[in-house]
């Protein structure tokens, strides 16, 4: 490579966008091949109009003016709005652009280093100051650090902070501020303009006070109420919902902090961003978006220290699949498909929650939820409730104040952050995704009085909170268009997945930051606030009971697991003898696996698997294949966002495209599943014809031959009878839109 690439177009800001560019410029950075990119573009091209009726004023985009065609949203692609105001990755933008690296090389000794970027100036223009703060508050104003001009052009330098390391407080979390401040005015701002800072990270809060040693012995009572459990301590009354595993109403000091049937509710939806072009559609086949939930089966108890337990297995399936039309047009609907009802083997997942019922009005909740296709990329992955209006007051310990994801977070610092719900609307011309705020500690809703309820994370864990509910959101056109609020609408989340630039540009998030539905752990305690105490309430760590967790790999193997330090599990397949669990369990077959810990046999868990159909497989030839993206091996990887695409780089190969499969022994074959590429058109298989060999060199006349129908969902298609063989050759004769390509995301072979 003799000289550096300008990347054109390597990051699209439509919408809510630009994730993944810090990890863009790490590699950029690591080489002189590059000389840097264009981000498309400055500006959204929206323009102001009016509602003919109504006369409200909003920006309008492609179509709005009843013009055809049109590029509908995708005028919206700028790093601000057209009214000049910057979008969240704006911030994003100015942050990895800084031409100074900070880095820690000995905090407890206070040492860091800075590096500036630059090739031909020094730091001198700039007032370098560090501050420190505890639990997100500052501590100490920002003092001076190093002047500026002694860090030459392409300089490193070690300095020291005058930072007592040994009297921090063991339970405190605390962060290093270091800031670069303009030094004299400049064209583009005054003196004294924060232009470039980094936050490093000093020590975790330790030797916090569990919730339960916190507790009075005040005693609880528990009653029934037809469907629900009733529990009462001195100020407070919870309602648990025993048909769906979850907290009916809450209310604290005569205040309904939860109204009837709104309580968390496990959630793996969002409003689709432009970028979700690669997922959304599935978020829909899939059900996310119309998530109903049962409870299976119920255990309650009461411990020794008093308090109460509730355990649920809950599951959470649609009652059907749907589709989601619109495109890029910026108008969403939704078809239901009510005429094809889910079965027991559609997309399902199984959440084995425990609920924890202090004295003080405490709640903990410790949930494991696994899934039926683990390798299902999700929007995002935890719990999701309503509250009245009046906790319109939003407070939160984490990254912030700008919305932040997984992909997009290094410009906003983790400090406490206060604002309302309304505050964390973005005005996007077309609504979609937001307020998300990432490795939140605790957050709280509060009512004008100080009143309310903190949230308080296990570890950490992603939240949001918007006057409106993420389908709201989706179904609205443009700002003005979303109906009046109902509620305070709050996500709790384990993680929720990043932004990518896939609208047009890099693509989708990095595997890192997608959320499957795989077996994932998450936790929270809710606690009641007064006078807003809720920085004294969420100084304490989860202590309650905590579930089993039960999962099984595409393979069929089961994994047994439980968070509780040293536990020691035993299980049971069907009605055999207990076992102890030190390995992976093989149960293809299916059958019934009744988990628990010794010692806690009231939070047995049982999981029902089915017989696993598809048979395990490997690629052997393709006919073409695009080296380094869409290898035929992606068919085979349960990732629907990967695909296998035929050659278009190099030159394009013509029709028919096939793939070669190895099931390693002859198997009686009975079906196959056909899944297209998702969120693109390119490739889509129209013709196809299906083949079977028991050597892999003669093969025998189609088996199944015919036409698929142009949608995005997988296409099974059962043999007029069942044939033997042990490799499979599957043709693609056409596509869908006349073009040479062809691309597929998965392809399986179900057997007898």
């Amino acid at each position: 490579m003799k000289y550096p690439f300008h990347i054109s177009e390597y990051a699209h800001s439509m919408g809510n966008a630009s994730g993944n560019l810090i990890d863009y410029w790490e590699a950029i950075e690591s080489t002189n091949f590059f000389m840097g990119g264009a981000t498309w573009d400055w500006i959204d091209q929206a323009m102001y109009y009016y509602d003919k009726q109504s006369g409200e004023k909003f920006f309008a985009y492609g179509g709005d003016f009843g013009d055809k065609p049109n590029d509908g949203t995708f005028v919206n692609n700028g790093l601000i709005f057209a009214d000049m105001k910057p979008k969240p990755q704006y911030y994003e933008v100015k942050k990895v652009y800084q031409n100074v690296g900070v880095k820690a090389v000995d905090i407890a000794q206070g040492k860091i280093e800075i590096f500036n970027k630059n090739y031909f100036v020094s730091l001198a223009d700039y007032d370098i100051v560090w501050s420190l703060y505890e639990n997100g508050v500052e501590i100490q104003k920002p003092v001076s650090v190093v002047k500026g001009e002694t860090v030459g052009a392409r300089e490193k330098k070690v300095v020291t902070l005058p930072l007592d390391f040994q009297k921090l407080n063991k339970q405190s979390e605390y962060f290093v501020k270091v800031q670069f401040l303009l030094v004299k005015d400049q064209l583009w701002a005054a003196k004294g303009y924060l232009q470039m800072e980094e936050q490093l990270f000093v020590k975790a809060a330790s030797e916090k006070p569990t919730i339960a040693a916190v507790q009075t012995n005040a005693k609880l009572s528990i009653v029934d109420e037809q469907k629900l459990k009733v529990i009462k301590g001195s100020d407070f009354i919870i309602k648990f919902d025993t048909e769906n595993g979850s907290i009916y109403s809450l209310n604290y000091a005569g205040k309904q902090v939860i109204r009837d049937g709104e309580g968390p509710k496990l959630d793996a939806f969002r409003a689709p961003v432009d970028n979700d072009n690669w997922a959304y559609q599935q978020w829909f086949q899939k059900g996310l978006h119309n998530l109903k939930h049962k409870a299976l089966s119920s255990s309650i108890y009461t411990r020794q220290d008093g308090a109460i337990i509730l355990s649920f297995m809950v599951e959470s399936q649609a009652p059907n699949a749907a589709t989601i039309h619109g495109g890029t047009s910026g108008t969403y609907t939704i078809e239901e498909h009510k005429d094809k009802p889910f079965g027991a083997n559609d997309f399902k997942f199984t959440t084995n929650q425990v609920w924890t019922v202090y004295q003080d009005g405490s709640l903990e909740l410790a949930t494991n939820v696994t899934s039926n296709d683990e390798t299902l990329a999700l929007a995002r992955l935890g719990y999701g409730l309503q509250l009245p209006d009046q906790y319109s007051n939003y407070t939160y310990y984490g990254r912030g104040p700008i919305n932040n994801y997984a992909d997009r977070k290094t410009a906003q610092n983790i400090e406490l952050h206060t604002c309302t719900v309304k505050d964390q609307f973005v005005p996007w011309p077309n609504p979609q995704s937001m307020s998300n705020n990432e490795e939140v500690r605790w957050t709280a809703l509060t009512d004008e009085s100080g009143s309310g309820v903190v949230f308080i994370a296990k570890d950490h864990m992603s939240t949001s909170a918007l006057p409106w509910s993420e389908m709201e959101v989706t179904l609205a056109s443009h700002p003005y268009k979303l109906p009046k609020s109902s509620g305070t609408h709050l996500h709790v989340d384990a993680a929720v997945t990043g932004l990518g630039g896939n609208s047009c540009g890099q693509g989708p998030p990095l595997e890192q930051d997608r959320v499957k539905a795989k077996s994932t752990s998450f936790g929270f305690i809710i606690r009641p606030v007064a006078n807003q105490d809720y920085r004294q309430k969420s100084q304490v760590s989860l202590a309650g009971d905590v579930p089993i967790s039960v999962s099984r790999s595409r393979n069929g193997d089961v994994h047994i697991a439980s968070e509780q330090v040293g536990a020691e599990l035993y299980y049971t397949i069907g009605k055999g003898k207990p076992q102890i669990y030190k390995a992976p369990v093989n149960l293809r077959e299916g059958g019934i696996v009744t988990a628990w810990a010794k010692g806690n046999e009231k939070l047995k868990a049982s999981f029902q698997f089915p017989k696993i159909e598809s048979i395990p497989m490997q690629v052997v030839f393709a006919s073409s294949e695009e080296t380094g993206e869409g290898e035929a091996s992606n068919l085979l990887d349960g990732d629907p966002s990967t695909i296998w695409h035929s050659m278009y780089s190099v030159t394009v190969a013509q029709y028919p495209h096939w793939v070669d499969f190895d099931a390693n022994a002859i198997k009686t074959i009975k079906a196959f599943t056909y899944t297209p590429r998702q969120g693109g058109g390119n490739g889509t298989i129209k013709g196809y014809k299906l083949q079977v060999s028991t050597d892999g060199k003669n093969w025998s006349e189609p088996v199944a031959e015919g036409n698929f129908e142009n949608n995005g969902k997988p296409k099974t298609v059962t043999l007029a009878k069942p044939v033997k063989g042990r490799f499979i050759r599957f043709t693609a004769l056409s596509s869908q839109n006349g073009q040479d390509f062809a691309a597929a995301a998965e392809f399986s072979v179900s057997a007898e």
